[in-house]
């Protein structure tokens, strides 16, 4: 399980990679921001909920100024400052995967205020959303109690994550109907 594990460390160039234009352009293109809530997203937080026996799971998608979630399962907010977000630990690492199973034993995380503070957060696990290779949000999980994950649990965390990153793509190749309206 230790190879499963991200040690993340400060990287001084996170903010500039968060703020990376293509990045942000990618993301723009899909045009999911600020959307209202759809089933799609939603089966894929709750089935992660599900699958990881966790309380809080969610798509986030993070654009210059804020963590945006698109779906979410256990918290009422749907946004939050990118000041934090968890998302910000993936612009420290190439890795796919993020498992932290004590947060308080992370040296990235142990000084987070969800840590710190309400709602006190043990445990984090994330897998990237990337779009034409673009990172621009994560499918994530978060409880209260710190753990492992099993080799089947990153597998549907990788799995579900994958088939996030694919309707967000598909929303760059659909394009709306307009009804053709013949002239007088």
């Amino acid at each position: 399980m230790q190879d499963n594990l991200m040690q993340a460390q400060t990287h001084p160039s996170s903010n500039e990679m968060r703020l990376n234009t293509s990045r942000l352009s990618e993301l723009g293109r899909a045009l999911i921001l600020d959307t209202s809530p759809e089933r799609a997203y939603d089966d894929i937080t709750r089935l992660l909920a599900t699958t990881l026996a966790v309380p809080i799971t969610m798509v986030n998608l993070l654009d210059a100024e804020r963590d945006w979630f698109k779906s979410r399962v256990g918290i009422q907010q749907t946004q939050s400052p990118v000041v934090t977000s968890f998302c910000e630990a993936f612009f420290n690492t190439s890795r796919d995967l993020i498992v932290v199973e004590d947060t308080l034993s992370d040296p990235q995380f142990k000084a987070h205020p969800m840590v710190s503070g309400r709602p006190f957060i043990r445990f984090y696990a994330a897998a990237r959303l990337k779009v034409r290779g673009e990172t621009i949000g994560t499918l994530c999980a978060y409880d209260i109690h710190p753990r492992p994950l099993s080799i089947d649990q990153l597998e549907h965390l990788s799995m579900l994550a994958n088939a996030a990153a694919e309707l967000i793509g598909r929303r760059h190749t659909v394009k709306p109907i307009t009804p053709s309206i013949p002239a007088d």
